[in-house]
């Protein structure tokens, strides 16, 4: 019987790795049919289950494996990050609370909690979470990653920049790595650096999908829009799933007239992915190009739909209302956008030509603190 078990055990390990996870599953299964009690099976069946997506029995895995042995690491650790995984960072992070009582060295514990803090916006006690994990381990390189990508929230471009130059000296080759760095410059607005970044996260990965839909941000940025359409084509290619890609690839489109290519390319990122209110709401715009405003505002209040507080649809709508001569709903329209992003659709309503038809309202002018 312990032979039989054990056999069970590596075989279901050796599917985990391969990775065959519904076939690891199903070994662990049987294996504790003969042995209920074996936690390091409970531990990588919830590993399997995690890896699907399949959360609730993930959890309650990893549940049983704590419940027979309350101070296994590896189920603490990873029953956190599938809480995370799962959007439950707060639940999370009792996981990894606990598991930091009991192995307060454990570098991966504190890094995992960081980025649940992360998540959370909770970005000072992120930071000092990764601090923790570079003490107990100076050379992991994901902490000063990922530590990165919070001073960036923090607008701390300076420091953010010296983190990730930390994770490429230890290890220069991953292509995420050199993306987030490319994201710290874009936030940064230094978009000549930002390119060279993507473009070097391409030279390690070449089908790395979002170093080509930043790439393409970074060329229109840049003035160089048919370089930016090529990239954006390229990132549809390897991923014809990927909802961002077809955007930015519509996006370029009708930066270049192409106006029904781009409604078209719009429709392809909402069958990738039907809540991308980007998409919703950049298509709504693409249609008011030509003029169908009716359908446009059906467009935008889909965006609307699934993030409220979108400025940017909200500023789109008043552009439609503008064209329709609904003046009022559009200045209102125009002044709740400005509200929710004062420094940038302000300075936009100023110089946007889409908004000409509200020059000569006063209720505008007066907004705008500006005469036309």
């Amino acid at each position: 019987m312990e032979q039989q078990i054990q056999s069970l055990f590596e075989q279901g390990v050796k599917q985990l790795e391969s990775p065959d996870c519904e076939g690891a599953i199903a070994t662990f299964d049987r294996l504790l049919e003969l042995d209920s009690n074996h936690t390091d099976a409970l531990g990588c069946r919830g590993v399997a289950l995690g890896r699907l997506k399949r959360y609730a029995e993930c959890i309650d895995s990893f549940n049983r494996a704590i419940e027979l042995k309350p101070l296994d690491r590896h189920s603490l650790l990873n029953r956190g990050i599938a809480l995370s995984e799962w959007g439950k960072d707060q639940e999370a992070m009792i996981s990894f609370d606990q598991l930091l009582l009991y192995y307060p060295h454990d570098y991966l514990g504190w890094e995992s909690k960081a980025n649940s803090l992360a998540t959370l916006e909770r970005y000072s006690e992120a930071l000092n979470c990764y601090d923790r994990a570079l003490e107990f381990h100076p050379t992991y390189y994901k902490a000063f990653a990922n530590r990165g990508n919070v001073l960036v929230c923090l607008k701390r471009f300076k420091a953010a920049l010296r983190s990730y130059d930390r994770a490429l000296e230890i290890k220069s080759d991953d292509p995420d790595v050199w993306f987030n760095r490319g994201c710290g410059f874009m936030a940064w607005e230094k978009f000549p650096e930002a390119l060279e970044s993507f473009e070097s996260a391409i030279a390690i990965n070449p089908n790395h999908t979002s170093s080509w839909v930043n790439r393409g941000n970074m060329l229109a940025k840049l003035g160089r829009e048919k370089e930016c359409l090529e990239a954006c084509e390229r990132a549809v290619e390897i991923n014809p799933n990927c909802t961002q890609a077809w955007n930015n690839y519509a996006l370029a489109l009708r930066r270049l007239g192409r106006v029904k290519e781009a409604i078209a390319s719009y429709d392809k990122s909402l069958v990738c992915d039907s809540q991308n209110y980007e998409a919703w709401d950049n298509r709504g715009y693409a249609l008011a190009k030509i003029g169908k405003y009716k359908e446009a505002h059906k467009s935008i209040d889909m965006s609307l739909e699934v993030k409220p507080d979108h400025a940017n649809g909200i500023y789109n709508k008043g552009y439609c209302y503008a064209w329709e001569g609904k003046t009022t709903l559009a200045v209102d329209c125009i002044a709740r956008a400005i509200e929710l992003n004062r420094s940038k659709y302000l300075s936009l309503a100023q110089t946007d030509p889409d908004l000409k038809p509200l020059h000569k309202n006063k209720r505008f002018q007066k907004l705008l603190g500006k005469t036309f």
